[in-house]
């Protein structure tokens, strides 16, 4: 799981900074302050793991919504001399497999890289250069473990090795004791170690054809090239060239393990991203007859409304919140119709019929005969019957029905669509639809409060609270502006504190949520942590009077 996010040269970040992250994350600050490129430094990545490209103008997660208009628009200032670091935090207790044992003495992984234009011997970028994976660390609870940079030919080639960090530490050890004829080891099993690790460093190369390392290159150079000779008997005679020999068998092995859990590690996670723009997709009359899967399909959040037409539970949700008394008091129900050709329609009506007289009808025909109103009224629960049977066996026939999403409006019982009401149920649809229907995603959101009134902002808080810290376990990062959303999560810290929660909402610590303040400082911008105390209550105040407009309007 991502701990937190460095970032430093991109967009409106200069130097290098780390923004943890949790369950809820609030990215608030001024307009133009950077709020956004957070995410969008997320949907950078996402993307360039997606098809190996670092030049990036569109991406297919942010649609219409996110352009970072190639690399020299989104390194800091566009300068294309800088290098733009982007680096993640990964709890190393949450690693599986093999990943799992390489790291059991780490804490915290750093998986660090920047990105850059090639420059010549003047530093300026090349003519026609494109940005490219120039450097690649890893780090183990803030102590280097191991860094390579990009060659001419491309590759990433190790630079720096510290096999006396602790993860490499304990299996070398257990590597020369397997190798070693002695059951006890002593100082001197470990003489030529260093020498042969030093060795060995510069012939490591790996490739990186999709954004992060692929794994190790494979040429016969490395003794480590097949499953044969796994371990060597390090003799007395000749024990540094069958260290060495060990060293090049074994350690290969090791930092294709490490590179190819990681990087898989943190492509796992970017997989789960998922992207909801600030102007969402107002949908056509018509929702069957949508488009499907255009290039804003989810960032605009056209999806949600088909979610909605084939997720029964969803709808129930939505239509919970339109209804709610407490939350947007609408009249309206989310209801799906069968859309069904007049043409198809003829055969299953005749064979409907055909099937009734063979079943011979049930009407009879002495209703004259029966007082009023009985008669009259047995005659029309009888024609009610026959007229079920009718539909049912048209309901049920083999023909082809396309399903659409209307609005009920239930004063009338008239059907209308979402083109008839305020826009501000097409704006939060899709906010609802990717907390109810998302699991265990990290889902991104720009201003999920537009077109809402503050106390349906205060609403949203209690959606993301019960998606995040429920049994649906997302992780939200939200750049709003609201007020009214983040004091509904202080005051369920603080029910939480006391004991005092409503039922259904989830308990909320200081654990669970971080609060973002950005600021900007010169050319630059600034993130600052506003903590939250157990009881919900901000540790320090808002830079800047953030937040204090309305006593500025009243008094």
């Amino acid at each position: 799981m991502l701990n937190a996010l460095h970032l430093g040269n991109f967009k409106a970040f200069a130097d290098t900074q780390r923004i943890p992250l949790r369950p809820l994350t609030l990215i608030y600050g001024a307009n133009s302050a950077g709020k956004s490129s957070i995410i969008h430094s997320l949907i950078l990545a996402r993307h360039a793991l997606e098809t190996g490209d670092l030049d990036i103008h569109r991406t297919n997660v942010g649609g219409d919504s996110v352009d970072l208009g190639g690399f020299r628009q989104y390194v800091h200032r566009r300068e294309a001399t800088r290098r733009v670091e982007w680096a993640v935090d990964l709890k190393a207790s949450e690693f599986t497999g093999k990943l799992a044992e390489l790291f059991a003495p780490a804490d915290m992984v750093t998986m660090v890289i920047n990105i850059g234009i090639s420059l010549d011997d003047q530093d300026r970028p090349k003519p026609e250069a494109r940005p490219e994976l120039h450097t690649y660390e890893l780090q183990a609870d803030n102590r280097s473990l191991l860094r390579m940079s990009r060659r001419k030919d491309g590759k990433l080639q190790l630079d720096r090795l510290d096999h006396e960090h602790p993860v490499f530490r304990e299996a070398i050890r257990a590597m020369v004791m397997m190798s070693s004829t002695t059951e006890n080891l002593r100082p001197e099993d470990f003489e030529g170690l260093d020498e042969a690790i030093a060795a060995l460093v510069p012939e490591v190369v790996a490739t990186s054809t999709q954004f992060l390392p692929d794994g190790l290159a494979k040429f016969d150079g490395l003794g480590g090239s097949s499953q044969q000779n796994l371990f060597f008997t390090i003799s007395k005679g000749r024990r540094k060239e069958d260290l060495a020999a060990a060293v090049r068998s074994f350690l290969p092995r090791k930092l294709d393990e490490i590179l190819q859990g990681i990087s898989q590690s943190v492509g796992d996670e970017l997989d789960k991203l998922q992207y909801l723009g600030p102007l969402r997709s107002y949908p056509p009359r018509h929702l069957a007859f949508a488009q499907h899967h255009d290039p804003n399909w989810f960032a605009g959040g056209g999806y949600a409304w088909d979610v909605v037409r084939r997720d029964a539970r969803v709808r129930t949700l939505v239509n919970e919140w339109l209804n709610s008394p407490e939350r947007l008091q609408t009249p309206y129900e989310l209801l799906v119709r069968d859309l069904i050709g007049i043409d198809q329609l003829e055969t299953p009506m005749w064979e409907a019929m055909e099937r009734l007289n063979e079943d011979g009808l049930t009407i009879e025909p002495d209703y004259d005969d029966k007082p009023e109103p009985e008669g009259a009224y047995a005659a029309i629960k009888d024609f009610e019957k026959e007229v079920t049977k009718m539909v049912d066996a048209i309901r049920t026939a083999d023909i082809e029905k396309l399903n659409e999403l209307v609005l009920m409006d239930r004063r009338s019982n008239t059907v209308v669509s979402h083109r008839d009401v305020g826009i501000g149920i097409s704006q939060v649809l899709p906010v609802l639809v990717s907390a109810y229907a998302a699991k265990e995603r990290i889902i991104t959101i720009e201003q999920p409060e537009i077109h809402l009134h503050p106390k349906l902002q205060a609403e949203l808080g209690d959606v993301f609270v019960t998606s995040a810290l429920g049994d649906r376990k997302n992780r939200f990062m939200l750049e709003t502006h609201s007020e009214h959303l983040l004091l509904r999560v202080m005051k369920r810290m603080r029910q939480t504190f006391s004991s005092e929660l409503p039922d259904g909402i989830p308990p909320v610590t200081k654990d669970d949520v971080l609060v973002l303040y950005l600021e900007p400082d010169g050319k630059r911008s600034i993130i600052r942590e506003m903590p939250l105390n157990e009881r919900g209550e901000l540790a320090k105040a808002w830079p800047g009077g953030f937040f204090e407009e309305g006593l500025r309007e009243v008094f």
